[in-house]
């Protein structure tokens, strides 16, 4: 707050406000705003259930789209899928053989065969 500001609030007992009406009207829109924010996050929630609330093609309507999309995705969706567990040629070891256990290398190996 300025300094003149402040010294006419204290020096007329309050008649004139501590802030400008350019920052009353910026707060009060600003509040507004997170009003409508909290509204449309829990109507969101609420129709996550159901379809999605907003009108076709708005951006609230892509938005749920997007949001049911990435929930109904599995989390490898683009990744091959993994070998079957087994015993498989090593790298390291020429000849020698290394358990595959559908996820990760073990570090069994099998001596190579004479």
């Amino acid at each position: 707050m300025g300094l003149i500001r402040k010294t006419l609030m204290l020096g007329t007992g309050g008649l004139v406000r501590g802030s400008s009406k350019k920052q009353r009207v910026a707060k009060a829109q600003l509040n507004e705003l997170r009003k409508q924010t909290r509204l449309a996050e829990s109507q969101a929630g609420a129709n996550d259930a159901q379809g999605s609330g907003y009108a076709p093609g708005t951006l609230g309507d892509r938005l749920h789209q997007r949001r049911q999309a990435k929930q109904a995705a599995p989390a490898s969706a683009g990744a091959p899928p993994a070998p079957e567990p087994g015993w498989y040629p090593a790298a390291q070891y020429p000849g020698h053989s290394q358990w595959w256990d559908g996820g990760r290398w073990t570090d069994a190996f099998n001596p190579p065969l004479p």
